[in-house]
């Protein structure tokens, strides 16, 4: 019986679209989704240039549209396509590439969360054929290149610490002047610059699961992928559903070395990310962000868990009024009690809790306070300012490029 039986019995999956053997030196297979995208072939020329050291890889390239996909695109996919399958001996002989074109996917589900899926389960079944639950699934986008020691660096995280099974890498957006506008360049640094923002604010909080989720920055397991339950099919934020589905299941590593460029491109061919919001912030000239102090908020509210667990008067004397407000003095007696009841010592009720109060509850809190309420957003440098201020960083820095460069260094260092 193979270890992924039981998870294509129980999910949704296409049927097997490879039948060419597995090598079973099979370390690590890439799964790249794409869509109207002939960056394709700069981010597998990258791949081919990667350091190897003996790892064996395979690249995974679906290439997708839906129903209601334009012809034009269509056509464009079929072309890249047919262009993959020919170049695929003749350039990328480093690794051993396998292309599947999907197309008429059901409007319901058709998007990168699919493909990304219908990749992710083909690498399990390929692992699962040579008995590697602990193979390597690596996620990227058509849009990216890697640093040479993208391939390695994923690997030796692995095989430090084998409690590992999943694990999240470092990006910077590709800012080539030659390739991209001046423009498009400062709307992404704007855009990269509330990526660290969120994550870095998330942290202080106490939230454990703090990382970034970007589906071209992530690596995991086959056995933990099939944990998880697998990819979600949605047509955007796929990855982060999929990395909070994980995070409570095993151990999530970081991987501080910037090994992902993603391209800063204006594009819409998902409903938000780099490129739709590069886009938002260049047409409307202004980018505005969750407020600061809602973070000293969400933290209170997590570092008392203590408090709730020891006692079951005066609860709301600990908990923060916006949180109160937010989900309700009976909906929340409830939780704690559920969490109490169903917990026998501080740790597992505060692994519990941070089940209830998840990523997706924060998400939803953050979003709740609009223009007019008590916690307006904030222009997103001058959010990122008071960040850069909490961590000791001077004040008065308020040029993009000045931001840019001191929130990185922060997040490359915690």
């Amino acid at each position: 019986m193979s270890f992924s039986d039981n998870y294509f019995s129980r999910y949704n999956s296409y049927s097997q679209f490879f039948n060419e053997p597995v090598n079973e030196n099979t370390d690590i297979i890439v799964v790249i989704p794409c869509f109207d995208d002939p960056h394709i072939f700069k981010t597998l020329d990258s791949l081919q240039n990667t350091t190897k050291n003996n790892i064996g890889l395979e690249v995974i390239v679906i290439v997708n549209s839906g129903e209601s996909t334009p012809l034009s695109i269509i056509e464009t996919n079929r072309k890249i396509f047919e262009k993959l399958v020919t170049l695929k001996e003749l350039n990328y002989y480093n690794f051993n590439l396998l292309v599947k074109n999907l197309e008429k996917v059901p409007n319901k589900t058709a998007g990168v969360g699919n493909a990304r899926k219908a990749g992710m389960d083909e690498a399990v079944r390929r692992f699962s054929q040579i008995g590697k639950p602990n193979g390597i699934i690596t996620s990227l986008d058509a849009d990216c290149i890697v640093e040479n020691d993208y391939l390695i660096s994923i690997t030796n995280t692995f095989l430090s610490d084998r409690k590992v099974e999943a694990t999240t890498l470092q990006f910077r957006h590709d800012f080539d002047k030659n390739l991209y506008q001046e423009k498009v360049i400062r709307a992404c640094k704007q855009y990269e610059i509330y990526l660290r923002y969120f994550r870095l604010s998330l942290k202080l909080t106490g939230f454990p699961y703090y990382f970034h989720t970007i589906g071209s920055c992530f690596a995991v397991t086959a056995s933990s992928y099939i944990k998880a339950g697998g990819m979600s099919r949605r047509q955007g934020g796929e990855d982060f559903y999929f990395l909070h589905k994980v995070a409570p299941m095993t151990k999530i590593e970081e991987i501080k070395k910037i090994l992902v460029f993603p391209s800063p491109r204006i594009s819409e061919r998902v409903p938000f990310g780099t490129g739709p919001s590069v886009k938002n912030i260049i047409n409307n000239d202004n980018y505005k962000v969750y407020n600061f102090r809602l973070f000293s908020v969400i933290k209170q509210f997590y570092n008392c868990f203590e408090n709730y667990f020891d006692t079951n008067d005066n609860l709301f004397d600990f908990i923060p009024d916006e949180i109160i407000q937010y989900v309700g003095k009976g909906k929340l007696t409830e939780l704690i009690s559920e969490c109490k009841k169903n917990t026998k010592d501080l740790l597992s009720f505060k692994k519990r809790m941070n089940s209830k109060f998840d990523a997706f509850f924060i998400i939803k809190f953050l979003n709740s306070f609009d223009l007019n309420s008590k916690y307006p957003p904030q222009d997103n440098l001058e959010a990122a300012k008071l960040l850069l201020e909490y961590y000791g960083i001077e004040s008065g820095i308020y040029e993009i490029e000045c931001i840019y460069d001191k929130i990185l260094d922060i997040d490359l260092t915690n």
